[in-house]
């Protein structure tokens, strides 16, 4: 069959850029998952629209961030940050805490357009399902961080983070507030994340980096660890019970300098669009399948070309994406060792700490990169 638009993976990314299409696109979403968005591969965070303000200046409209109360169970005023040594850093930040499968679901169907679940793709110069090649005008690769297609087509890959995370009813601390904690001890080279969903239910996970770890040690143990040991979580965890678990990889780079290869354009994680300090992709994935979307329906109907996606895209995330990096980049160097994360933190205040999950830099941030390496022999 012939389609203007094929949609390869329907994820936040996918589902957006279906969203943004208009009805009369003879579009197709193809996705492996007989049901979208399950199982959830992520912490289910958005910032609220009044954050996304600042994290976004550039951006236009905001309005993508009026986030509809069927999609959003839990809303929380402030990040707990949590050190090796148990001092705490608060900063007030409203976020958000989706039920990210049924969004993904509901945005996709409400598309209008066709969706093929259950069906691995490949491609070969076009999607290929059950061995039928299916030709299409465009194609969106928004098939995550393993992208089949970029790895098909030969472009080079980014740095990922391997992620697991329990899904526990019982949660016992403040609903309103997302913890994240660091330290090599219990989450080697990342972090690891406390988001109450609301009525006891929170998303429990690590990011680890197995070439930051203690021999013997990987992600598995860290998760149990910090859920039954870890004197700083397991106290609000004692009681706890898993409903679920999933494991799942996540950039941490920089984006893909090339999004739109002939045309194939690339959305999402399977772009390294995150802003990877934090770890945060769905905002992103939203605005670029947006983006998207009105870029290829201006594409078809003669308005605009399709190269026009990567100009937009960097005009309004890349800045904040490069922020990211540029502190993810220091936070590499200082992970080695719980002693070196402690020092360098005794310079850091909540004030500094607000501005960088904003992706900004602080001046005493960028001289502090500049010095690191006479400084680490200190540290």
């Amino acid at each position: 069959m012939d389609y203007d638009v094929i949609v390869a993976g329907v994820g936040v990314a996918g589902a957006f850029t279906l969203m943004n299409l208009p009805r009369d696109v003879n579009a197709a979403g193809i996705d492996k998952r007989h049901v979208l968005g399950y199982p959830v591969e992520c912490g289910e965070i958005v910032p609220s629209k009044k954050e996304m303000k600042i994290l976004l200046p550039d951006l236009n409209d905001h309005s993508i961030f009026e986030i509809p109360e069927e999609f959003a169970v839990n809303r929380t005023r402030r990040f707990v940050f949590v050190l090796p040594d148990g001092r705490e850093i608060e900063v007030d930040f409203d976020m958000l805490v989706l039920n990210r499968d049924t969004m993904i679901q509901k945005i996709a169907e409400r598309s209008g357009h066709e969706l093929i679940l259950g069906k691995r793709f490949d491609y070969d110069d076009c999607i290929v399902v059950d061995g039928k090649k299916l030709s299409s005008r465009v194609i969106v690769a928004s098939d995550g961080a393993n992208s089949v297609i970029r790895r098909k087509m030969g472009i080079g890959g980014f740095e990922v983070s391997p992620a697991k995370q329990y899904v526990m009813d019982g949660f016992e601390g403040d609903e309103k507030a997302i913890y994240m904690y660091v330290g090599k001890r219990i989450s080697a080279g990342g972090y690891a994340w406390i988001i109450p969903k609301g009525n006891g239910i929170a998303n429990v996970g690590v990011g680890f980096r197995q070439e930051y770890a203690e021999k013997g040690d990987n992600i598995h143990k860290a998760l149990d660890r910090f859920v039954k040991s870890w004197i700083h979580s397991s106290e609000m965890l004692r009681n706890a019970t898993i409903r679920g678990k999933i494991g799942a990889v996540v950039p941490v780079d920089l984006p893909m300098k090339k999004t739109v290869y002939r045309n194939v354009v690339f959305v999402g994680d399977s772009a390294s669009m995150v802003i990877s300090h934090v770890g945060a992709g769905i905002p992103t994935s939203m605005v670029a399948g947006k983006i998207a979307g009105k870029v290829i329906s201006g594409y078809l109907s003669g308005e605009n070309g399709i190269d026009e996606y990567d100009r937009l895209w960097r005009e309004v995330l890349l800045k904040p994406m490069e922020n990211g990096y540029f502190v993810k980049r220091m936070w590499d160097e200082m992970a080695v060792r719980d002693e070196r994360i402690l020092r360098y933190f005794r310079l850091v205040t909540e004030k500094d700490m607000s501005a960088i999950l904003r992706a900004r830099l602080p001046l005493k941030v960028r001289i502090a990169r500049a010095f690191m390496p006479v400084l680490n022999m200190f540290f």
